[in-house]
């Protein structure tokens, strides 16, 4: 399915256009994650290389797509974040369509992102706490997945 048609989809089901009640399709999952993933990526005001690789590898490895699905998935994705107002409808969609265990693997990406740079901001702290509980993740799951990256350097499994 071409990723205009995603950011399409992805936009109906936000604004209600969409009025199935049922799981969003899996085509969306990726689109919203990588959204909430830039929104980690950009709440430093810079968007860095380390970051770009983190969020990409995460993306690639997440969803099995090929390099150049997720530089357009990116692309999208990024129209997508820019034009939400707010983090629920992406958090939403993303903890009714995923295990628990795939939005731990999610906020362990967000950790990673945010401290790819050496650095980890207040901001990027409470945003990473604020959209780890709209994924549905209990306060100490997230906190315990920031501690493992911490005692394990950069390695959160």
């Amino acid at each position: 399915m071409p990723i205009e048609r995603l950011f399409n989809r992805l936009n109906a089901a936000f604004t209600g256009a969409n009025q199935n009640s049922g799981p969003a399709p899996q085509s969306t999952v990726p689109l919203a994650t990588a959204a909430v993933l830039l929104e980690i990526a950009h709440a430093d005001e810079s968007f860095s290389d380390k970051e770009r690789a983190q969020l990409v590898e995460f993306l690639r490895a997440t969803f099995e797509l090929a390099d150049e699905v997720v530089s357009e998935l990116l692309d999208v994705a990024d129209r997508t974040r820019q034009d939400s107002i707010d983090h629920w409808s992406l958090t939403n969609l993303i903890r009714k369509n995923c295990s628990p265990d795939q939005r731990l693997d999610i906020v362990k990406a967000m950790w990673r992102i945010v401290y790819s740079d050496g650095f980890l901001s207040a901001h990027e702290d409470h945003l990473v706490r604020k959209l780890g509980e709209l994924l549905g993740l209990e306060r100490h799951v997230i906190i315990d997945a920031k501690l493992a990256l911490n005692a394990g350097g950069s390695a959160i499994n």
